[in-house]
């Protein structure tokens, strides 16, 4: 459109141009004629100057009138400048080829040169008006020497000429160069592009512009811009913006638009009316940015950000974040950093919960305080515990997980929160942190009333089995005496089965103790000698039958000291070799008893050759009263009591089995100090 409205232009100029040079060869011609007529009293000079006045001043008429002189009017001009050079040539032999009319057709021919667009023509044309005058002056005999300046001069202009076309003509392909990179520039932007006529009908539309509505070019040009928008407020808002374009002002707006498959999409206008000249012309230029992707995007985030916001006022948590301004720098020292944290840093968003949490109404109590007043709110009053708590933060790689913490409320009351903090990190400077805060005031309540419970159970567990000691050492007192006293063999096989009984019981009982014992945890850490250990374990099984038909390896150093709890790994290695020792082989049986010890932990094997765990119970095998054999004659606490010992001694066992190919139990301690 814009290359339209130059090249308009530009034909509008030379036609206007072509015009005045026709209306003052026409006037020119005809003065001269008379001044001539009055001068020379030459009649005939006169009458061809009117009649050739008269051909310019009709070409003049047709030009405007006539549209196939219009469309050639061009070469209409180039013509008659011909016919009035020739008159000019004819005048000038009737009189003589005097100088003062030789010079003003020489003058003339160079000057009219310079009217042609191509240089051949331009050459062309002094070529025949020169050599015409020099043929006459030939043919009448009025050849004079010093016409031979003009004739020279009026040839030589040509050269002239020439570089005055060169010039002209490296103008023009200056410009159509310039209006090529404008055409290219218009149908290869990324934004649509509309020219609209003073009635805001479409009067150029680029290829982006249909990419973006999906017209066709020719489905849109003429048609009214409002066409292609929605009917009802999009219309209105649209003719507002037009109406700021009509009154010359430059607009921008945002507003939908139908695409020709009846979707609407988003568009940004930006438009101005066109001008030349500086003065507005009627016509406006549009350009159209899709953003629909925008709008969708923005939509997007609006509803990210209500969800977001939703999420943290309903959160059951306190959800703050601080911003500092200036950011702190992590390279400076710790005291630097704590003070900049302090002093720089500003709750910029909390939720309300955040607030009831340390006793306030809304987040509003809170927001906008900075770091040092978050503090206090939470009571860490003392320089110390605030220090120590920031220089934890930041030498944790600026993170806090799962901290807790002891905080008094503005009401005095005691609480236990939970803190989850991460601070956020860019060219490496601290530029806001966020924090998730729990209150586990309850669940600290219920793990203390609950930690008390299982002291009492304990206890009660360990009198109570204690206290039922001493009935059944009285029982198998008493059956003692009646054997004594009594041969009945009857009498004696009931005493009998009153013995089994008591005593399993009795074994019961220990092992009941001995779970209360291992679940009171690590009681003294000393150095035990395991091969020394070993020995004794085995010792105190002597009694169980069939020990004499087990082959026992051991695989201990002399020397193997590790810092553990005797009692815990004494009743470990003794649940174990008991395990083994019920659930023997009948052919042939062994127990490898082996302890190794590497850089971070000490390996412990139990192992036999009979008759394994069944696959369908290894889950079940460390569960309480669980008995994994029928003819199993024990309590189904042993593995239960090893599991509580290796879990107090922060250590973990397992085990590799198969039916009738014994069993393997690996357990791996840490090892372990006073302080753990």
């Amino acid at each position: 459109m814009v290359l339209q409205d130059f090249q308009e232009q530009a034909k509008h100029k030379e036609l206007s141009s072509l015009r005045t040079l026709n209306v003052m060869a026409a006037v020119i011609i005809t003065v001269l004629g008379f001044v001539f007529e009055f001068a020379y009293h030459d009649a005939y000079i006169l009458s061809s100057g009117l009649l050739l006045s008269t051909v310019f001043t009709i070409n003049y008429y047709l030009s405007v009138y006539n549209r196939w002189v219009k469309n050639r009017f061009t070469n209409v001009t180039y013509f008659s400048i011909f016919l009035m050079h020739g008159w000019a040539v004819y005048v000038t032999y009737l009189r003589n080829f005097q100088i003062e009319f030789l010079l003003p057709v020489a003058l003339s021919t160079f000057i009219f040169s310079l009217i042609f667009d191509k240089f051949y023509k331009s050459f062309l044309f002094i070529f025949v008006v020169t050599t015409s005058m020099l043929l006459l002056m030939l043919y009448s005999g009025k050849w004079s020497y010093h016409y031979t300046i003009a004739i020279a001069s009026i040839y030589s202009g040509s050269i002239l000429v020439d570089a005055i076309l060169k010039r002209k003509n490296e103008y023009h392909r200056e410009i159509e160069h310039k209006e090529e990179q404008y055409s290219t520039l218009v149908e290869n932007m990324n934004d649509g592009l509309l020219y609209l006529d003073k009635d805001l009908h479409i009067t150029f539309v680029n290829d982006r512009f249909c990419e973006i509505t999906g017209y066709l070019k020719d489905e849109v040009i003429n048609k009214h811009v409002l066409s292609i928008y929605p009917v009802g407020l999009q219309t209105k808002n649209a003719l507002k913006f037009f109406d700021q374009l009509s009154l010359g002002k430059n607009a921008r707006m945002e507003s939908e638009i139908m695409r020709s498959n009846g979707k609407s999409i988003w568009i940004q206008m930006a438009g101005a009316s066109f001008k030349v000249n500086h003065k507005i012309t009627g016509n406006f230029r549009v350009v159209y940015a899709d953003i629909t992707t925008l709008k969708n995007t923005q939509e997007q985030l609006k509803k990210r950000e209500e969800g977001y916001r939703t999420f943290i006022g309903q959160s059951a948590v306190g959800i703050w974040r601080a911003e500092f301004n200036p950011p702190v720098s992590i390279e400076a020292s710790m005291p630097e950093q704590i003070e900049q944290i302090l002093y720089s840093g500003t709750i910029e968003e909390c939720n309300d919960f955040m607030a009831k949490m340390y006793g306030f109404q809304s987040e509003r109590d809170i927001i906008g305080k900075n770091v040092l007043d978050f503090f206090k709110l939470s009571n860490l009053t003392t320089i110390e515990k605030v220090n120590e708590r920031i220089s934890y933060f930041v030498s944790n790689n600026y993170r806090i997980e799962n901290g807790e913490s002891k905080e008094i409320d503005n009401k005095g009351q005691s609480r236990y929160i939970l803190n989850n903090i991460i601070g956020i990190i860019e060219n490496n400077q601290l530029v806001r942190t966020w924090g998730v805060q729990t209150d586990i005031t309850e669940r600290k309540k219920t793990e203390k009333e609950l930690l008390q419970t299982n002291q009492e159970l304990d206890t009660f567990f360990y009198k109570a089995s204690h206290d039922l000691k001493g009935p059944l050492a009285s029982i198998l007192g008493i059956v003692n005496l009646a054997r004594l006293e009594e041969t009945d063999n009857e009498l004696n096989q009931y005493l009998g089965m009153i013995e089994s009984s008591t005593l399993k019981l009795d074994n019961t009982l220990l092992e009941l103790i001995e779970l209360a014992r291992t679940r009171k945890g690590v009681s003294k850490l000393n150095p035990v000698n395991m091969n020394i250990l070993t020995d004794e374990v085995l010792y105190s099984l002597k009694h169980m039958n069939g020990l004499g038909d087990i082959i026992f390896k051991k695989e201990i150093a002399k020397d193997c000291h590790i810092i553990s709890d005797q009692l815990l790994l004494q009743s470990i290695l003794q649940n174990l070799i008991h395990n083994a020792i019920n659930y023997r082989s009948t052919d042939a049986p062994w127990i490898k008893i082996s302890v190794s010890k590497n850089a971070h932990a000490v390996e412990i094997e139990v192992a036999d050759n009979g008759k394994g765990i069944p696959p369908e119970i290894k889950d079940k095998v460390f569960n309480m009263f669980y008995r994994g054999h029928p003819d199993s004659s024990g309590s189904g606490l042993g593995l239960f009591i090893v599991k509580n010992a290796v879990d107090k001694l922060q250590g973990k066992i397992t085990f590799e089995s198969g039916i009738n190919m014994g069993t393997c139990f690996k357990v791996t301690l840490p090892y372990l100090s006073n302080e753990n």
